[in-house]
């Protein structure tokens, strides 16, 4: 029969299983929305990602979160005596270097509290001996979801209407824009978008027409109106964009705004149609300073919307107002999405 040992004669653990021991016990779990994620550090072995489910953009956030200073402390002193070495690790392209344990690269870096994640590329297999010199490049990558709003513009129906004087126009309804709402997977690594995958697509409004009656019957000014689309291009006064500029910036601060949304706006809109009040897009039939879509939109602001600048930039002032809050703001939008 094998003799038990005890007291000063007992078997006593190896440095590796003391070592192993201590930085288990030390080790950190982390439970974060959208992500469980479970590392182990076995000893040479490196570290092993258990599963995940549905990660999130607040992923690399958790990814880079650092190890407990007690979690630090105990590791340390379970290190102690062992050789260090020099290395320098570049995350993302930033550079540093550290002094770490001679031990696999997954104790190592978990030594500075450098984590890798299930998603990250690293150059170097975790279950190296970290030594000398040594270069560790770390790309950090993570997935989520983002979800964007696309507006679909109201048409305006025009109808004749006997009973109303000729001329005369009468709002019945008025147009809605409607809402769609699309759902995509975003890549990202070091930082950069690199790929999406749309999920769905779902109408969270629908677009409703705006309903004018035209009045077509005895009295008024005779003769029927432009309808959309029939806009003549002839016979008007010229204006120059300088001029319409001029009108804009002496309209702003009845919006509320200052000088310093005036910038944005003459950006915003140089882009849109040059100032141009006479401006149509070929390919849309957008029309005026503001490309309105459709040009008749701008029948709110008044009825000569086809020929005065004035009008056309009361009428873009209350549009941007209303969804953007300011003309920043609408430029801020156009540059992400190339349409405001």
């Amino acid at each position: 029969m094998e003799e038990t040992r005890l007291g000063r004669r007992a078997k006593r653990p190896t440095f590796s299983n003391r070592l192993r021991e201590r930085i288990l016990a030390s080790r950190p779990a982390v439970l974060i929305t959208g992500i469980i994620a479970a590392v182990s550090l076995i000893v040479g072995g490196g570290y092993t990602a258990a599963q995940q489910i549905l990660p999130t953009p607040e992923v690399t956030a958790a990814l880079d979160e650092r190890p407990t200073a007690a979690s630090r402390q105990f590791q340390r002193e379970a290190l102690e005596g062992v050789e260090r070495v020099k290395i320098t690790v570049i995350i993302d392209g930033d550079a540093a270097s550290y002094e770490v344990p001679k031990l696999s690269l997954a104790e190592a870096l978990a030594d500075v509290g450098i984590v890798v994640g299930p998603f990250d590329e690293i150059n170097v297999p975790l279950a190296t001996t970290a030594r000398e010199g040594m270069e560790v490049n770390i790309t950090r990558n993570a997935s989520g979801t983002l979800t964007e709003e696309k507006i679909t513009e109201f048409d305006t129906i025009e109808e004749p209407d006997p009973s109303l004087p000729a001329g005369q126009r009468e709002v019945v309804s008025e147009g809605q824009e409607g809402i769609v709402r699309t759902a995509f997977m975003v890549y990202t690594s070091a930082g950069e978008e690199t790929r999406r995958d749309e999920l769905a697509s779902v109408v969270v409004q629908e677009a409703e027409d705006r309903v004018v009656r035209v009045g077509t019957g005895p009295g008024g000014s005779g003769g029927r109106p432009p309808t959309p689309g029939e806009i003549p291009t002839d016979n008007f006064p010229p204006v120059s964009p300088g001029s319409a500029q001029e009108i804009a910036q002496k309209l702003l601060p009845s919006y509320g705004w200052d000088d310093s949304q005036f910038t944005c706006l003459q950006t915003l809109w140089q882009r849109e149609s040059g100032w141009n009040y006479r401006a149509t897009n070929p390919s849309t039939g957008a029309y005026g300073i503001p490309q309105a879509l459709p040009g008749s939109k701008m029948a709110s602001a008044g009825a000569d919307w086809r020929t005065n600048p004035a009008t056309q930039i009361k009428w873009g002032l209350g549009y941007i107002r209303g969804r953007y809050a300011t003309p920043c703001g609408a430029l801020n939008f156009f540059h992400a999405h190339s349409w405001y």
